[in-house]
């Protein structure tokens, strides 16, 4: 007679990370990503929010001149076969001031690209309360340095609404502010895979960005 087969269940496999799936994982890391900006956020509030904006930093909003740089943009992004990418002041300007994705801007951001670096305007308005605007007043220069896939924004000077930002403070936003922003666009940049950026030249009115 033959003896009766025992059945042995076996235990489901599981994929992903383990513990919570891969939307799990990708949700803690936009979740780091949303507190990084929002520490960065905090520490231009507190560094240099106004109650007022500035007018120098608004962007112009240029309609024809930002649909020519969106679609030479929008082709360098989707299309890896494409080396680079030059884009002038007006180009920038005219994006920063446009582009959907930068609406939380407040058209408060502009752009001056310099031999030795790049210079943004800040004028952006921030409602951290009903019925109530502080702007975050400042320029920024800095000189972006590309190596291998890694981004170091290298910010070199900070002015708070027009005013040299003091010592201390520059040197806590170079700590802490800087080195999250680098976090970010590097990781961005290491995603894009064989689109990613390797170098970026900067002149009197033009960014290159080159693979």
């Amino acid at each position: 007679m033959s003896r009766p087969r025992v059945l042995q269940s076996q235990a489901p496999q599981r994929n992903g990370c383990g513990c919570c799936g891969c939307f799990g994982c990708l949700g803690v890391i936009l979740a780091l990503v949303a507190l990084a900006l929002a520490g960065v956020v905090f520490m231009l509030y507190v560094n240099l929010g106004v109650d007022r904006p500035s007018k120098s930093a608004v962007a112009a909003a240029d309609p024809q001149t930002y649909q020519q740089a969106r679609r030479k943009w929008d082709d360098f992004v989707k299309d890896g076969s494409i080396r680079g990418v030059s884009l002038s002041d007006r180009e920038i300007n005219a994006m920063l001031a446009n582009a959907p994705e930068l609406g939380f801007l407040g058209r408060g951001v502009s752009m001056i690209s310099r031999d030795n670096g790049l210079e943004f305007q800040l004028s952006v308005p921030l409602r951290l309360v009903p019925f109530y605007t502080k702007y975050i007043n400042g320029n920024i220069f800095l000189r972006p340095i590309v190596t291998g896939e890694n981004i170091d924004l290298n910010v070199y000077s900070l002015n708070a609404d027009g005013r040299p930002l003091d010592t201390a403070s520059t040197q806590r936003f170079k700590s802490q502010v800087e080195p999250v922003l680098n976090a970010i666009l590097t990781g961005a940049n290491q995603f894009g895979g064989n689109r990613a950026i390797h170098e970026v030249r900067t002149q009197n009115g033009t960014v290159a960005l080159l693979r």
